[in-house]
């Protein structure tokens, strides 16, 4: 769950840990946008969008 006042910006490593596949939850995804409507991600050549409401419930977290 993002928390109050958690932020994510461009560049950020972050990971899906609520992701349908095993292997997309430990995947590296770097944001490469943000805006208001939510993130821009890529991994493994692949991009994708997610609002903020879908990053949330995929559980995003920034890679430790």
């Amino acid at each position: 769950m993002i928390q109050p006042g958690q932020t994510y910006q461009v560049g950020d490593t972050v990971h899906f840990a609520n992701a349908t596949l095993p292997a997309n939850r430990t995947r590296d995804y770097e944001i490469t946008a943000t805006s208001p409507r939510g993130i821009n991600v890529t991994a493994s050549g692949c991009d994708y969008f997610f609002t903020h409401e879908q990053a949330d419930h995929l559980g995003i977290t920034k890679k430790l």
